[in-house]
Parts: C-alpha cells; structure tokens; sequence
C-alpha cells in the first residue's frame, strides 16, 4: 500500500507567482436590510430579478452560505480559546482552501500560537462514489483543487503558511495506521475539526482516523450533513456520524447550527446526562 505524503508548506518548491483577485463587496441589495415598516426587511423588486440568471443564483447562494460559515469559525475560536482548549485544526476536504483560510485567520485573530493546521485531500476531486447521493455534481474528480494550488492559496493568504501540512491520498488509503499513531505521539491532539469529504464512504475512514485524535472539548464541523441526501440521516455523511457514535468512546453534545446544511458537536468523556439542554 502505497504511504501517504506529509508535506509542510514551507518545505515544498517555491511556488509559481499567485494573483490573488480582490473580490468586489457585494452589492448590498444581496444583503438582509431592516426596514422601519412593512414588511420591515428590504426586498428585491422585478428591476433587480428581470436579469437573474444561474450566475446570480451561484453567486447569491455562495455569499450566503460561505458568510455563515465564516461566522461559525469566528464562534467556535472563541469557544475553543474561552474554553482553553489546546490542539490542531483538522480538514478533510479542501476545496478552494475556503474554510482551510477561515481557520487561519481566526486562530491568528484570537491569537493561538501554537495550533499546527493539517490538511487531509486527495486534491484530485471526489473518488467515484459507491452509494447513492441526491447531488449530481457529486462524480469522480469533481471538486478538485490540487495540491499546488492549495499551498498557493495558503501563502498568498500569508497567515501561518509555515503551520501547515498537507496530506495527500483518498482517505481509504491515506489515512492509515501508521500515520494515525504518529500523529498521536507526536502531535496535538484535535481541537477543531472539518469533516467536508461529502459522501459515506470518504467519511467512514475519517472518524475510524479522528477517534483516538479528539480531546473533551473538541469541536467537530459536519458540512455536509443535510446535503447529497435530501437530509436522510439513512446516508451521507450523517449515517457515518451516526454509525460512529455508536462504537465511539465520546459522546457528542449539539453545539450549533450552520444553516440547513452543516451542524458543530463537542465531543465530551462518557455518557450524557439525563435531560435537555
């Protein structure tokens, strides 16, 4: 079986010259404005929807939804630091290195000196699914960012490039034993982790991987748990939690809700309590 590469970002080859485009605020029609009548929030008339195409909707969708994820790391980095939890931040799953760079920043803003950032991808797309989803786009090499490319975006964001380690390899063969025991004798432990690998059978391994790796008080990011399965927990990414939970020594408490797709758990030792919090 063919080992995984770890690579830090400061040991790789210089990287070609990035163009980092400034994005343009969005317009603020796009934005939620409160109003002092009826229907007291602003909304969009037929002048601003005559025009609305499939980019609209594409751009539209994803301010929305990358602002809301961006305010669940800002919450969870205060927790973590509120809290005195120590340990790495975890991604599996690294399209883009959106939220890979939320974590940066947020850890740098509440500044966590001594959090390393690991970055678990194939970095060639999805693998070819084996179970059923509701996602078309969800096929074999789709959502590919390569390995390059994110250690680009990495140092042009500037922020802990030197923390960062990426490890390459669909996770049925990357995330082995032996890399699963080195991490653990010679690394944190986990303090946040984003579990975004989108289907079940990427995700039975990564929890099978982050079992003996959590900490009370680790903080697992579920991005894909109402997507790719019109939100049946029978499939996806949320029948693995749930299969996991079960042969797991944590328990896990509902932390918060990100929108209607994603959802945040603290691991805790032992059973819950009795009761309703």
């Amino acid at each position: 079986m063919q080992r995984p590469t770890t690579q830090k970002a400061r040991a790789s080859k210089p990287p070609a010259k990035v163009r980092v485009k400034k994005a343009k605020p969005a317009p603020t029609s796009d934005l939620i404005v409160r109003l002092d009548d009826e229907p007291w929030v602003q909304l969009a008339d037929n002048s601003t929807l005559k025009n609305w195409t499939k980019n609209e909707e594409i751009r539209y969708n994803q301010g929305n939804r990358q602002a809301e994820k961006y305010d669940m790391f800002r919450k969870v980095f205060d927790f973590l630091k509120e809290n005195e939890i120590k340990g790495d931040y975890h991604e599996y799953g690294c399209h883009r290195c959106r939220t890979f760079r939320m974590a940066l920043i947020e850890a740098r803003r509440h500044n966590i000196a001594d959090m390393k950032f690991w970055a678990f991808d194939s970095f060639e797309g999805l693998p070819n699914p084996t179970t059923e989803t509701s996602n078309s786009k969800w096929i074999a090499g789709a959502l590919a960012t390569s390995e390059r490319q994110f250690l680009d975006l990495v140092k042009a964001q500037g922020v802990y490039p030197e923390r960062v380690n990426t490890v390459k390899g669909f996770y049925d063969k990357s995330l082995t034993k032996t890399l699963q025991q080195k991490i653990k004798a010679k690394e944190n432990k986990i303090a946040l982790v984003t579990v975004d690998c989108d289907l079940y059978e990427s995700a039975v391994p990564v929890f099978k991987f982050i079992e003996p790796l959590l900490q009370e008080g680790s903080v697992i990011y579920m991005d894909d748990l109402f997507v790719g399965t019109k939100g049946s927990p029978k499939r996806g990414v949320a029948r693995a939690f749930l299969e996991f939970q079960k042969r797991s020594k944590w328990s896990f408490i509902r932390h918060m809700d990100v929108s209607w797709w994603g959802r945040t758990y603290i691991a805790v030792k032992g059973g819950l309590p009795d009761g309703v919090l």
